[in-house]
C-alpha cells in the first residue's frame, strides 16, 4: 500500500464538544484524501471523546484512532501517534483548534519544493493572540541572522519531516501539561537543514474554549515538573546542538525571558509559600548553570533583574520587580549624563548592590515621533509633529530636525520649537539650513532628534504621520543666499521624508510651466506661465526675441503675480518693426545673481487648427513649433493666405 502524504497527529482529552469541527477541516482539505491519514489518540478522556472518534472513525476510513489510559499531558499522545504514523510528513493539530481549507496541500507542496524539514503555516488566533508572519520565506535555516525563525513560535502546530523525528529520535515530554511542544519544535529545529513560512495563506486556526477549560487557561503545567521536564530540556538541546557565539546567545536569550524568566509573574506572587520556593530555587538553578553575562547584557533590563534577583537571593526586591512591572503605568526612566536607566526598585539602591548597567537601556530606547504638518510656507518647509522618549520625563529635553546627507552622510541641525506633550514645529529654509548657508545638492533624510542631558536620540520622520499629509510639491526658492529646487518626497521602501535639492538657477528650467501662447491686440506676442516660486522678490525673468544668425534682439515684458503656491508670469513681446527673419523666443531667469537662459516648448496643435499670424505692417508675423519642439516667431513680407500656406508648410516639415 502506499503509504500516505501527509499524518495528522490528534491528541484527545476531554474535547467531544470540539473534536468533531477540528477533525471535519481535516477531512475537508483541498489535498487527496487517499494521501492524509489522520491518528487520533484519546488520552483517557471522561467526557465520551473516546466514542465520539470511534464514531467518527466509522464514516472515515482515513481516521485511526488509538485509545490509552491518560498520560498526563499532550506529549504522551503525541509520541503513540507518531509510532503508527507511516506518513511522509506529520502535522500536529489539537482537538479544539482547526486547519485552513488548503493548509495541508499548501505546506505539503512548499517542503516538496524546497526540500525543507520544517513548513510553519501562518496562524490566526480565534479569542487569543497567535504569532503572525509578514512575508513568505521559502527557505532558511535556524541560524539565519535575518531571520530569526527559532525565536517567533516554537509551538508544535507546524509540518515536520518525519525522517526529521525519527532518524533523530525527536519526541514530545511526557507527563506534562504544557512546554512539551516547545522541546519536541526546538529539537526538530535544531536538527533540521531547512525551514519554509507560509504567510500568504492562513493555515491554523488556535481557538480559545469558551469555557476557560484549556490546560494554558487553567495555569500549565506546576513548576517542578515544569522547569525539569521543559525549561531544562531547552536549554541543554542549546548547548548540545549550537556552538558558542551569537546563535546560542540569542537561542538562550529567548528561553530565559520567554521559558523561564516568564514564570515570575502574577501567578508567582499569589502564589503559597511553596509554589514561589520551588519557582524561585529552579530559576536560580537554570540560570546558575546557563547563563552567560554575554546572554544577561543581551536581555530586556526587566528579565537582567529578575535573574539577579534570583540568583543573589533578593526575595523582597524581586516581588517588588515584579509588582512594579504588573503596574498600570510603566516602570519611568531617567537620563545621566549620557545613558538612561529604567527607574525599577533597587536602581542604585546600596543594598541591592545590583550594577548600572542591568538597568541601562540607553541602546534600547527609541524615539517615537509621528509628523502631523508638512507644507511650504513661502520659501520655507513647515515642518510638524510630535517626538518623544520612551518613559523619559520631556522636562529639559531639546528638539531639533536633523538632516543627513545619504551619500556623504554629512549633517545639519534646524532648531524646532517643543511644545506640550512632546509637540514640535520646525520651519526649514533650505538656503540657511546649512549653518546660514544653502543646503549642497544631494537627498537629505530629514531625523527628529532629542536631546536630555547627554543623550542624544534620533529617528527618521515620515513613515508615521497623519493619513491626509502627503509630499508637497516642488518649491523653487531664492534669496540673496542663492538658489535651489527642493523636491520633498516619501521614500518608496520605508515611507520616510527625504528632499532632494538641486541649486542653482538652472533647476527652475524642468518645473517650468507653459500655460498659454497667442497674440495679444495684433502685433504682441504673449506668453503665459507658472513659475514654481513663492515669492518674485529675489527672481527677475525677461523675455528676448533673438534673430536667427545673430544681430540686435527684442525685449518684451514681463509681470509677475502671485498664485497660490506660485507665481504665474505674463510675458508681452511687440513685433512691430521687427525685421523679416526667423526669431527665437526666450526666457531669462535670474536668482541669486545667475541667469539662465531657457527655450519655451510649444505643443503641437491639431493639424485642422488655422496658422495664427499677425499683420506687421507690410509684413506678417507667425509663430511656429521648431523641429526641437521650442517657440519661435517667422516674419515674412507679403499677405496673410499666402503667409498661412508658408506656414502650414514650414509647420509639417518641423524645420527649425
Amino acid at each position: 500500500m502506499t503509504p500516505p502524504k501527509v499524518t495528522v497527529i490528534i491528541p484527545v482529552y476531554n474535547c467531544r464538544a470540539s473534536v468533531e469541527e477540528t477533525l471535519r477541516s481535516v477531512f475537508e482539505q483541498t489535498l487527496d484524501p487517499a494521501l492524509v491519514e489522520v491518528v487520533a489518540v484519546d488520552d483517557g478522556s471522561t467526557d465520551g471523546s473516546g466514542d465520539e472518534l470511534e464514531r467518527l472513525a466509522g464514516a472515515h476510513p482515513g481516521l485511526t484512532v488509538v485509545r490509552q489510559e491518560n498520560s498526563g499531558g499532550p506529549g504522551g499522545p503525541r509520541n503513540t501517534a507518531i509510532g503508527h504514523a507511516r506518513g511522509e510528513y506529520l502535522f500536529f493539530l489539537d482537538a479544539d483548534d482547526r486547519l485552513g481549507p488548503e493548509a495541508l496541500e499548501r505546506m505539503c507542496a512548499m517542503a516538496d519544493e524546497q526540500g525543507t524539514d520544517i513548513v510553519i503555516g501562518n496562524y490566526v488566533g480565534v479569542g487569543r493572540g497567535v504569532a503572525r508572519f509578514d512575508e513568505t520565506v521559502p527557505r532558511v535555516t535556524v541560524d539565519d541572522p535575518d531571520f530569526d525563525v527559532y525565536g517567533r513560535s516554537l509551538t508544535a502546530h507546524k509540518l515536520f519531516r518525519r525522517d526529521l523525528v525519527q532518524d533523530n529520535g525527536i519526541r514530545f515530554p511526557e507527563g506534562i501539561l504544557s512546554g512539551e511542544d516547545k522541546v519536541f519544535t526546538a529539537h526538530a529545529l535544531l536538527h533540521s537543514t531547512g525551514v519554509s513560512i507560509i504567510a500568504d495563506y492562513d493555515c491554523y486556526y488556535l481557538v480559545e474554549r469558551e469555557d476557560g477549560t484549556s490546560i494554558m487557561q487553567t495555569g500549565g503545567a506546576a513548576p517542578a515538573e515544569y522547569f525539569a521536564k521543559a525549561a531544562r530540556p531547552l536549554l541543554e538541546q542549546v548547548m548540545a546542538h549550537t556552538k558558542p557565539g551569537p546563535v546560542r546567545d540569542r537561542m538562550l536569550v529567548r528561553h530565559f525571558q520567554r521559558d523561564v524568566l516568564h514564570r515570575f509573574n502574577g501567578t508567582f506572587l499569589a502564589g503559597d509559600a511553596d509554589y514561589r520556593r520551588t519557582t524561585r530555587d529552579a530559576i536560580r538553578n537554570l540560570c546558575e548553570d546557563f547563563l552567560t553575562p554575554a546572554v544577561v547584557m543581551r536581555m530586556q533590563p526587566r528579565h537582567r533583574l529578575l535573574a539577579h534577583c534570583a540568583r543573589s537571593g533578593h526575595q523582597e526586591l524581586l516581588s517588588k520587580i515584579i509588582e512594579a512591572d504588573r503596574a498600570p503605568e510603566p516602570v519611568p526612566a531617567a537620563v545621566d549624563k549620557d545613558r538612561a536607566y529604567l527607574l525599577y526598585p533597587g536602581f542604585r539602591e546600596p543594598g541591592a548592590a545590583i550594577p548600572d548597567a542591568y538597568f541601562d537601556i540607553t541602546d534600547r530606547l527609541r524615539v517615537r515621533r509621528t509628523l502631523t504638518a508638512l507644507d511650504w510656507q513661502d520659501g520655507v518647509l513647515h515642518v510638524a509633529g510630535t517626538a518623544r522618549l520612551d518613559r523619559v520625563d520631556p522636562d529639559g529635553q531639546s528638539v531639533s530636525l536633523l538632516l543627513r546627507d545619504k551619500k556623504s552622510g554629512s549633517e545639519h541641525r534646524v532648531p524646532a520649537h517643543a511644545g506640550a506633550d512632546g509637540a514640535f514645529t520646525a520651519d526649514l529654509d533650505p538656503l540657511t539650513a546649512a549653518s546660514g548657508a544653502p543646503l549642497p545638492a544631494g537627498a537629505w533624510d530629514l531625523h527628529v532628534e532629542l536631546v536630555s542631558d547627554r543623550l542624544a536620540k534620533e529617528g527618521r520622520l515620515g513613515a508615521d504621520r497623519s493619513p491626509e499629509i502627503a509630499a508637497p510639491p516642488t518649491r523653487f526658492v531664492a534669496s540673496e543666499n542663492g538658489a535651489a529646487a527642493v523636491t520633498p518626497f516619501f521614500t518608496r521602501n520605508y515611507d520616510n521624508l527625504t528632499l532632494t535639492v538641486v541649486p542653482g538657477a538652472t533647476a527652475v528650467e524642468k518645473h517650468l510651466r507653459i500655460t498659454g501662447i497667442g497674440w495679444d491686440g495684433g502685433a504682441r506676442l504673449r506668453v503665459r506661465g507658472r513659475l514654481p516660486v513663492a515669492s518674485a522678490s529675489h527672481v527677475r525673468l525677461a523675455v528676448r526675441l533673438e534673430p536667427r544668425g545673430g544681430g540686435e534682439g527684442r525685449d518684451g515684458e514681463v509681470q509677475l503675480t502671485p498664485e497660490g503656491d506660485g507665481t504665474a508670469f505674463d510675458a508681452v513681446t511687440d513685433l512691430r518693426g521687427l525685421a523679416a527673419g526667423r526669431w527665437d523666443v526666450w526666457l531669462l531667469f535670474t536668482a541669486a545673481g545667475e541667469t539662465v537662459r531657457m527655450r519655451i516648448p510649444l505643443a503641437k496643435a491639431p493639424k485642422a487648427d488655422p496658422v495664427p499670424c499677425a499683420p506687421l505692417g507690410l509684413r506678417r508675423a507667425v509663430y511656429y513649433r521648431t523641429g526641437g519642439g521650442n517657440l519661435a516667431v517667422h516674419v515674412v513680407p507679403g499677405k496673410v493666405p499666402a503667409l498661412a500656406r508658408s506656414a502650414g508648410r514650414r509647420l509639417g516639415r518641423a524645420r527649425r
